[in-house]
């Protein structure tokens, strides 16, 4: 603050010896009007940079204020950062827990309907042709095509051969493209 005050009165002193006014419209080597004189008066002078100096400080104190503010900001966005990464990271969690329970349940599904059509497999193996071709007739095809699948190639024939003639059309084409899907025998 010392200096500051020592410079303004350095100023002072020039703008007094030299007699130099600081109004900028006044052409060269012409003389600033009397109020010009006065605005250029070291009282002037001073209360300019005094006001100045004023506004500096608090243009500076607001900008610490926003350094402020933008460092609790930061610090705030870091944190959610944090807890949507912790987030993250739960759901994948959860992801993972759910494929593997999905995929459990799945297959034990898959075995349960496996068990059940080796049973009906059985049991169709076990009856006479003709009355395995009525219910057939009834069946969902979809359920027919996974039996026959299963069943030997000569019940399945014997099977078939009773079946109504649509529905066994049904069932050889169904049969026809699961079978083009499975590897070539050899």
């Amino acid at each position: 603050m010392q200096g500051i005050k020592q410079w303004m009165m350095g100023i002072v002193i020039f703008v007094a010896l030299t007699g130099v006014g600081l109004c900028a419209d006044a052409p060269e080597g012409q003389e600033a009007a009397p109020a010009e004189k006065a605005a250029s008066s070291p009282e002037a002078i001073f209360k300019a940079m005094e006001a100045k100096r004023i506004a500096l400080g608090q243009r500076a104190e607001e900008i610490r204020l926003e350094e402020k503010k933008l460092k609790e900001f930061k610090v705030e966005l870091e944190a959610k950062r944090e807890a949507l990464e912790a987030l993250r990271q739960q759901i994948e969690t959860s992801l993972t827990r759910l494929e593997a329970k999905e995929k459990t349940v799945n297959e034990a599904q898959r075995l349960e309907a496996e068990k059940k059509i080796l049973q009906l497999v059985k049991l169709y193996s076990s009856m006479k042709p003709k009355q395995a071709a009525a219910i057939i007739n009834n069946m969902d095809v979809v359920m027919t095509e996974r039996l026959f699948m299963r069943l030997k190639g000569d019940v399945a024939g014997k099977i078939l051969a009773a079946v109504d003639p649509k529905i066994a059309a049904r069932i050889s084409e169904r049969l026809a493209e699961t079978l083009d899907d499975l590897p070539p025998v050899e």
